[in-house]
């Protein structure tokens, strides 16, 4: 990870290095190890060159801009990044005798993507390198020294920025890697991101015998894109887990740095993190592996951070400047104990639609499968202008580099192979999100991490840090609709009022390309129920070992036991036997209704009002069962005892379109959801996975029922099929 910044101009400026100097010195928290400055050209027009370095691969000699001659032409260039497969690409270009070993002066990556655009080409390198870069090359004349053509690139995602701005008035390019080193110099300038998967090339012509700069924009890595919308294929299982496997697993393993370098793992908890964390432990066994994360305390130091102006995330959008409050702390952290790369887990929920929001679309519908394929395609490619963006930003400014596997080229075309409405997740399919990349990993991680429901980063650390910045934002911008809106309003006057705005491009200059970005992200963005920006996802279900008046009915392992034992006969040996499966769970459903009564003749024993939770505990002890709230309550609690959390759900449910007249349980398998009841009278004699609509009968056939999707309410039903 790195700083560039680079101006060129037809006229020779006069303090053109003084002004690259002041302003690779504003990107320098990106590479604090080292800067060097390099100036290119003859006779006009120039390009000087500025590298901020961060030293994470090759020798003290790996500085940039780098230089590479080849008959007539010299090369230069300055990259932020990291080529993964340097060491077998600069093998490649030595065994087909492209180059000569003793041509490479370092031993680092950048040199080795230097050698390969200058010896293969740049349509042969993006399709051969691996990793992640953002990088400017500038060839000349090796006769004249005059300046051919200068080339901006970013990786296919966008994973590091690079912005440029061109002032024709002036004849002046300028080039960074963020937006805030472009210095007010220039004039009325537009400032412009390369776009990912984008090289943009830069000459000079002439007309009327004036010179102005000719600009080509050439995306790239497009058959990536018309895959995601054109696939209907659909791998065998079997393959696709092991092949989503495997390729996850190679891709952590070639981030992890080598050299001695200090890294560790960004773990927030929840599954992507914890999946990079668990392979690159068994990777790097038997020595130990660094983690970090982050919780909120009472005491709030967002709001004093936001005061302090130190994130520059170049955003005003509340969901990710929030998510970058924590990000930001941690990375602070992490930079202090002297680590110099991280690995974290971004990408995951665009690739494997892990989001809440596509739970929306129903894999009946042809026309929501299309919606669902569009925003899974507009979230992925634009990716660089909101998590990436995020990430880089808030890790770069505090001298670290953020590794993203889920970003990996190779295991993003498997990805694409997957039928997309095997990633859909709608309530009638009965599973979880990222489904499929659970069930690559079964048995790798605990059930309880590997199957755990998603949370936003920003609610899974604690939201009362929240409430409090949006009461400073409210007090300090009391006249907006609501206090999403003055928190917007906050960020805004923030990123408006910097430390350096003196020197910066005024606000309205660098607010265009805030607003082209975010014009970016939102373009034919679905509006869904829960898609409100900067909104907490309410919980859909709550999970009875986190309800209070549930645990007040003190439930212990050894009641559990005891309740099988006396209540529903089993022995110890199959007690000692049971598993967590759906064959476990359908045994213990036929023994509740076979030994424990669903009524309500226990209300005719007491005053009439709801029992409390020890007499909810003594009645279900003794096996004189209840109403049907009493008994399923008291079920969920046993599975939660039993090992079958802790996706044990009590929820209120629709029967025959009868809605809130019944209490049920769900229960979440290894992803997948059941519905639940040993408290009805017509007996479900079995779980039922929320996506089976076969036809299920018991009582000698006189009762049918099954569960089915409703439109109307948006939720699965219990139908009684022949009533």
């Amino acid at each position: 990870m790195c700083g560039i910044f680079a101006l060129a101009s037809i006229e020779r400026l006069s303090d053109d290095d003084l002004l690259v100097r002041r302003s690779l010195k504003r990107v320098s928290h990106r590479g604090p190890d080292d800067y060097n400055i390099v100036s290119v050209g003859r006779d006009g027009p120039w390009i000087t060159l500025g590298h901020a370095r961060l030293a994470v691969v090759g020798n003290a000699n790996a500085v940039q801009p780098l230089e590479w001659s080849k008959e007539e032409s010299l090369f230069h260039l300055v990259v932020n990044g990291e080529i993964y497969n340097y060491q077998q690409l600069r093998e490649k270009l030595v065994t087909e005798s492209l180059c000569k070993p003793h041509e490479f002066k370092t031993n680092g990556d950048s040199e080795v993507l230097l050698a390969c655009l200058v010896n293969r080409g740049l349509e042969w390198t993006l399709k051969n390198i691996v990793g992640m870069y953002a990088f400017v090359l500038v060839e000349s004349s090796v006769r004249n020294g005059r300046i051919r053509s200068i080339t901006m690139c970013r990786d296919v995602f966008g994973i590091k920025p690079l912005c440029y701005a061109i002032n024709q008035e002036q004849k002046v390019l300028v080039i960074s890697s963020e937006m805030a080193a472009i210095p007010k110099n220039f004039g009325d300038v537009h400032v412009k991101d390369v776009l990912p998967s984008t090289h943009v090339k830069v000459q000079c012509y002439i007309e009327c015998e004036t010179i102005f700069w000719s600009m080509t924009e050439t995306t790239y890595g497009n058959e990536l894109r018309y895959k995601l919308i054109d696939n209907q294929e659909k791998m065998g299982d079997d393959t696709l887990t092991r092949v989503i496997r495997s390729r996850l697993i190679e891709a952590v393993t070639i981030r992890i740095p080598t050299g001695g370098v200090k890294w560790g793992v960004l773990l927030s908890g929840g599954l992507d993190s914890s999946l990079i964390a668990a392979i690159a432990a068994d990777v790097v066994y038997p020595s130990p592996l660094h983690t970090f994360t982050i919780t909120f305390s009472e005491e709030d130091p967002g709001v004093g951070l936001m005061a302090d102006r130190d994130i520059r995330i170049e955003t005003m959008d509340v969901a990710v400047v929030r998510a970058s409050v924590p990000l930001y702390l941690l990375s602070r952290h992490i930079s202090s104990k002297k680590f110099k790369v991280v690995l974290c887990g971004e990408g995951a929920d665009e690739s494997f639609a892990g989001y809440r929001l596509f739970e929306e679309f129903n894999t009946s519908i042809s026309d929501d499968c299309n919606k669902f394929t569009n925003e899974l395609k507009r979230r992925l490619f634009s990716i660089d202008t909101s998590e990436l963006q995020r990430v880089d930003r808030c890790t770069s400014a505090c001298g670290l580099e953020a590794r993203v596997p889920f970003m990996d080229l190779n295991l993003f075309k498997t990805v694409m192979e997957i039928d997309n409405r095997e990633k859909m997740s709608h309530p009638s399919q009965g599973k979880i999100q990222k489904y499929i990349l659970r069930r690559a990993f079964d048995g790798y991680l605990p059930d309880s991490v590997l199957y755990r429901e998603k949370e936003q980063f920003a609610d899974g650390i604690g939201r009362s840090w929240v409430a409090k910045l949006q009461a400073h934002a409210t007090a300090a911008f009391p006249h907006y609709d609501n206090k999403e809106e003055s928190e917007g309003a906050l960020y805004k006057a923030l990123l408006q009022f910097t430390p350096e705005s003196q020197e910066e491009l005024p606000f309205e200059i660098r607010e265009l390309l805030i607003e082209e970005r975010k014009a970016r992200r939102r373009k034919n963005d679905y509006v869904g129920k829960i898609s409100k920006p900067g909104s907490s996802q309410p919980a859909r279900w709550h999970k009875v070992r986190h309800d209070e008046e549930l645990q007040k009915i003190n439930l212990s392992v050894e009641d559990a036991h005891h309740f099988l034992r006396n209540v529903l006969g089993w022995s110890n040996d199959t007690i000692q036997s049971l598993s967590h499966n759906e064959e476990s769970l359908d045994k213990l459903i036929v023994s509740m209704l076979s030994r424990v009564p669903f009524h309500n003749l226990t209300l005719l024993t007491r005053e009439r009002r709801p029992p409390s939770m020890e007499e909810i505990k003594d009645d279900m002890m003794k096996g004189l069962g209840g109403p049907c709230s009493v008994v399923n309550a008291f079920f969920a609690l046993l599975l939660d005892k039993l090992g079958f959390g802790p996706h044990v759900y009590l929820l209120s449910c629709h029967i025959n379109d009868r809605s809130d007249c019944h209490v049920a349980i769900l229960l979440q398998i290894k992803g997948l959801r059941y519905f639940v009841d040993v408290a009805n009278a017509k007996p479900y004699t079995r779980a039922v996975q929320l996506g089976d609509t076969t036809v299920n009968s018991c009582l000698g056939g006189s009762f049918q029922w099954t569960l089915a999707y409703s439109s109307e309410s948006d939720m699965m039903q219990v139908r009684h099929v022949n009533e």
